[in-house]
């Protein structure tokens, strides 16, 4: 038995004493050309679980991402939840954050960020999602974007590799625990101060800072104009209510490093105030929903932007005529005569929430000769590389979905199948699909796949 198929059983066993009666049944045949399925049943609050663990040699393609971890799928309402485990160093090196064309010590910067922020996250303990369907750190923006653990075999790659190895176990550490290394795009001018977006309590290490990338980060500038109507209806979806001509748009706050901003919404109803991390999000979330067409905008070069408002940093203000909103003459007027179109305009700088380490200030920095080490220093108010060995977990579970009742998987060779910890046979490449059903999950296998036919029946009850 291979280390992984022990490791995979002792997982097993010790999961199915809390779950309770169990009934497994797994099912294959031979050169069936119709579906073959293998279900779990589970009984009770019962969680059916199917590892996939790739032999040498074999990847697992899904949504155009390679993975060579052991792969567990499991049932998560009328979902199911795919969650891979790898070693930490596999896990940083899908890490796909910066582009890897970036200079030597731009990378070598990223990936001690990128290590500090997991083991920050491992040490502040799961987040609800993650003890709900037992992963460390999420796949998406919303922790590190992580792209699969399939290595690679370009140059860039290579140098990724270079870089993940050169600063192995370094950390940044605050007050002898891992920092949180908060990092995004691109800041503009000036990264901003965490308590200044998100009201949270003040760190040391995450306070404003100049960022020298205003001359290779393409978000220089970005501008995007609101019609009036379109602001209020968009605002209106988050609840806050804009009544009647907007005279007056405005960004207000305390100063830097003295608390949150935000929009001041004048009208003839009164004044309307939104936080900026708000009104942010709502833009974001409902500005494509109901305005497709609109938003994101264009940027100068006619691509749209990735997302409706790009950063905090930003002013308002207004233009055209308030009067236009009034006009019940428009339609029997010559263009020539109408009033400008009243517009609320948002004036900004950067992607992301600007708080910590700029990806593209460190690449303005890796061109400029700075090592990496002087680049989190400057970002993280003199926090520097150290060893943080441990806090860094050998193993990584990461989450890469717990939202899709169907995964299909391209195996480009053979795999060992699990089914709640029980050894189900070596599984051949093809197309692999997993459903929900109203028993478990159901395996259908490639048409016409030939494999040796499996029979499993186990029952446990609890101590």
């Amino acid at each position: 038995m291979s280390v992984d198929a022990g490791v995979r059983q002792s997982r097993g066993s010790s999961t199915l004493h809390r779950w309770g009666f169990v009934f497994v049944v797994v099912t294959v045949l031979v050169g069936s050309v119709s579906p073959v399925r293998a279900e779990s049943h589970a009984g009770g609050n019962a969680i059916a679980d199917i590892a996939i663990v790739p032999r040498i040699g074999t990847e697992i393609v899904w949504r155009n991402r390679s993975y060579v971890g052991e792969l567990d799928i499991a049932t998560a309402g009328t979902n199911l939840s795919l969650v891979e485990e790898v070693a930490l160093d596999a896990y940083l090196r899908g890490i796909h954050e910066v582009p890897l064309s970036w200079p030597d010590e731009t990378l070598a910067a990223q990936v001690v960020a990128a290590r500090t922020y997991l083991a920050w996250t491992m040490d502040r303990g799961r987040s609800s999602s993650g003890r709900k369907y037992d992963f460390d750190i999420c796949a998406t923006t919303q922790c590190q974007v992580y792209g699969g653990s399939s290595p690679g075999e370009s140059a860039d790659e290579i140098r990724w590799d270079e870089a993940i190895a050169r600063t192995s176990r370094e950390i940044l550490l605050y007050e002898d625990a891992p920092a949180q290394a908060l990092y995004s795009s691109s800041a503009g001018a000036r990264t901003r101060a965490i308590q200044d977006i998100w009201a949270a309590t003040a760190k040391p290490y995450l306070q404003a800072v100049d960022s020298p990338e205003l001359e290779v980060t393409p978000f220089r500038s970005w501008t995007v104009e609101v019609p009036a109507e379109a602001f209020r209806r968009v605002v209106g979806q988050a609840g806050f209510v804009v009544g009647g001509v907007i005279s007056r748009v405005v960004v207000v706050g305390p100063g830097e490093g003295l608390g949150p901003e935000r929009v001041e919404i004048q009208s003839e109803l009164g004044v309307t105030s939104i936080p900026v991390s708000r009104i942010r999000g709502i833009f974001n979330k409902y500005g494509p929903a109901l305005y497709p067409g609109l938003f994101p905008g264009p940027r100068p070069s006619g691509r749209r932007w990735p997302q409706t408002i790009l950063s905090y940093t930003f002013e308002t203000s207004l233009t055209g005529e308030p009067t236009a909103e009034r006009s019940g003459l428009a339609p029997f007027l010559p263009a020539s005569d109408l009033p400008s179109p009243l517009m609320v305009v948002f004036d900004g700088e950067g992607w992301g929430h600007a708080i910590g380490m700029s990806q593209w200030g460190i690449k303005a920095m890796g061109d400029q000769g700075w090592t990496y080490d002087d680049m989190l220093a400057h970002y993280y108010s003199g926090l520097r590389p150290e060893d943080g060995g441990q806090y860094i977990p050998d193993t990584v579970r990461i989450g890469l979905t717990w939202k899709s009742p169907t995964l299909e998987f391209e195996a480009t060779g053979s795999f060992d199948l699990w089914i709640n910890g029980t050894f189900a046979g070596v599984l051949p490449a093809g197309r692999w699909q997993f459903d929900r059903s109203s028993s478990g999950i159901r395996l259908t296998p490639p048409e016409g796949a030939e494999f040796i036919t499996a029979r499993v029946t186990n029952r446990y009850w609890p101590r």
